[in-house]
């Protein structure tokens, strides 16, 4: 059971039409229907109240009741529901906590797409990249061609075979100047598959013959070449000679093939 203290805010409260809560408005008029002492206090308050109001726009009400109030009113415990009802009033509405995480998923998702979109367009620039080098590579090898063929100095030969049989034939472009020649071959005979055809220079200076480059037909005879020297060398024939895959530094016997003129 309450004792008086207990009922000191609510008592308060209930002098000043402030009690909100029915159930507790309902638990005080029923104690004070059986507490004489806290409906004389009751009365007491009120007629400070009432002293209180006038005292707004008439004379001064005694000191000793608004004290009475007041101490009547600080005397009472803090009350929880109505402190938590103070701080919830001011707190803001729960779905504004979830704001900052919406909006760092939002970012992580977005830096995601970024990324990815990065990552194709670096994709496609290292493919265009590439595409240009081949492109500039075949550019060049077209204009080593060209070059050959219509260098003022260059010589256009036939070489046949060394047999009696003249089927197996190859044309050649050479151009000292340029150091570059273009060779292309028919009807030449298959080879195994660990061999390959090798070109020859025979220097006009006598010296040994120099690497020209190797080249392997197809399955109709038919091969092409084109082969940048390292330094420019002046030439009176060239010789061809079957070789190992990646040809050799010094001629393999037999020749097979020769330069006519």
């Amino acid at each position: 059971m309450k004792d008086h203290t207990q009922y000191a805010e609510t008592l308060a409260l209930y002098a000043l039409g402030a009690l909100d809560s029915a159930e507790e408005r309902a638990d005080l008029e029923a104690h004070l229907n059986s507490c004489q002492e806290c409906q004389s206090e009751l009365d007491a308050l009120r007629g400070d109240t009432a002293l209180l109001a006038l005292s707004a726009v008439g004379p001064a009400p005694p000191q000793r009741a608004r004290q009475r109030l007041l101490d009547a009113i600080s005397s009472a415990p803090p009350r929880r529901e109505k402190i938590q009802r103070m701080v919830l009033g001011v707190l803001r509405p729960r779905w504004l906590n979830f704001v900052p995480i919406a909006a760092t998923l939002l970012l992580a998702v977005f830096s995601l797409m970024l990324v990815q979109r990065n990552s194709r367009l670096l994709t496609n620039l290292e493919q265009a990249r590439a595409e240009l080098s081949e492109n500039q590579k075949q550019a060049q090898q077209a204009k080593a061609i060209m070059d050959v063929m219509n260098a003022p100095d260059a010589m256009h030969l036939t070489l046949v075979a060394a047999t009696t049989r003249p089927q197996p034939q190859i044309k050649m472009i050479y151009s000292p100047n340029k150091a570059g020649l273009l060779l292309m071959a028919s009807n030449m005979e298959s080879l195994p598959q660990d061999k390959v055809y090798e070109l020859w220079l025979l220097p006009a200076s006598g010296g040994a013959p120099m690497p020209a480059g190797t080249f392997k037909p197809d399955s109709s005879g038919n091969a092409t070449m084109h082969h940048s020297m390292d330094t420019s060398m002046e030439a009176k024939a060239f010789a061809v000679t079957i070789e190992p895959i990646g040809g050799s530094q010094t001629p393999t016997m037999p020749i097979r093939m020769f330069s006519a003129g």
